[in-house]
């Protein structure tokens, strides 16, 4: 496997690019393609049809390769696997319930390999992506690997789309299925926030809305521990620590101050749940994701390419120095490196559940055997 990275700032530099690699002898199969919501995919993703690329694609809240960050571009990764080791598939959420997509999934993977590994990426499903992964979990026989993220939202719009070399869809998942014979895939998710305060229990919520902490208005509780005033992104630097039944948590960062003073989530925060606030304890958010990931570097030590879901909350939390994460995570491979900030991030726990999650990074580790 020889991945080759791009990054361009319009459709027209796309085809020159595709046209060069293949001048070198490069005959590319698979791209994975993140793309600010300004372009269109549909136009984008047709260059790639003709030239008889599959796509695994979604829309961003900023790219970034191994080279630097950028935005407002369309950056990917270009791979030369075989055809008979990966599938790629689109599947409409409108088409039923999204258990059921989640189930239809994890069908489908079956079907493709006897042993798969997947990536997957999700869009219009904000609310529901925690119920995708659990019902493709529960439907699966076995622990199959499972990585990806939600697909970004422009600041300030509404449009969020995955997409494969056919089709664009608003409200669905696509799927990447490698067969784990060929294709080596490993990862895990790491975030390094800290609860701090007591346990709280959320008293009213919808989905991925909360109303009620503790029988407060949650924005008052909130000022009543973090004085964010009604600045949403003071609130975007701590998470809810959502608590499990078996003491294991997940953060769910907030999206949104909404009118009515509730705050929407990067994920669904159910009734009841026990939470504890959260705060980034400074760079020590990097040295912990570094270590944790060097963990995973020991474990599967050779690669090809890396695929990087990282949090736009990462990103804004860390500002310039998210780069310095990226830069950090790469070297320890020293392969190439594609990715984009997400809305959530899908990734196995430490007991190798997988959970959707916010404000945490998911590498992905690919090695053709």
């Amino acid at each position: 496997m020889k991945p080759n990275v791009f990054t361009v700032t319009s459709i027209q530099q796309l085809e020159p690019h595709l046209e060069a690699v293949r001048r070198d002898g490069f005959i590319p199969t698979l791209a994975i393609v993140f793309s600010a919501v300004q372009h269109r995919p549909a136009d984008f993703s047709a260059v790639f049809a003709r030239y008889g690329i599959e796509v695994f694609g979604a829309v961003s809240s900023g790219e970034f390769t191994h080279a630097g960050i950028s935005e407002g571009t369309i950056t990917g990764m270009l791979l030369d696997i075989g055809r008979d080791a990966f599938r790629v598939n689109l599947f409409d959420a409108d088409e039923g319930f999204i258990a059921h997509i989640g189930r239809k999934v994890a069908d489908w993977a079956r079907e493709c390999y006897e042993n798969s590994a997947l990536l997957v990426m999700c869009a219009g499903l904000q609310a529901n992506a925690e119920e995708l992964v659990h019902s493709f979990v529960d439907r699966t026989e076995r622990q199959v690997p499972l990585f990806g993220g939600i697909a970004g939202i422009e600041t300030g719009r509404n449009e969020s789309f995955v997409f494969n070399a056919a089709r664009v869809v608003g409200k669905g998942v696509i799927a990447l299925a490698f067969d784990t014979r060929a294709v080596a895939v490993s990862g895990l998710a790491v975030s390094g926030w800290k609860g701090v305060g007591t346990h709280k229990i959320i008293t009213k919520s919808q989905g991925n809305i909360v109303f009620r902490i503790d029988d407060e208005p949650v924005l008052q509780m909130y000022n009543k521990y973090l004085n964010i005033g009604d600045d949403p992104t003071l609130a975007y630097e701590y998470p809810l620590l959502l608590i499990r039944d078996d003491g294991s948590y997940i953060l769910r960062g907030s999206i949104s101050i909404n009118e009515d003073q509730s705050i929407t989530y990067g994920g669904p925060v159910p009734e009841g749940a026990k939470v504890r606030f959260s705060v980034p304890p400074g760079l020590e958010i990097i040295d912990h994701a570094v270590s944790k990931v060097s963990e995973l570097n020991r474990q599967a030590p050779d690669a090809d390419a890396l695929v990087l879901f990282s949090c736009k909350g990462r990103q804004f939390t860390l500002g310039p120095m998210v780069g310095d994460e990226i830069e950090a995570i790469q070297k320890l491979w020293n392969v190439p490196l594609v990715g984009f900030f997400t809305n959530g991030e899908i990734g196995p726990m430490p007991d190798g559940r997988c959970e959707l999650h916010n404000h945490t990074l998911v590498p992905v580790v690919i090695k053709q055997r």
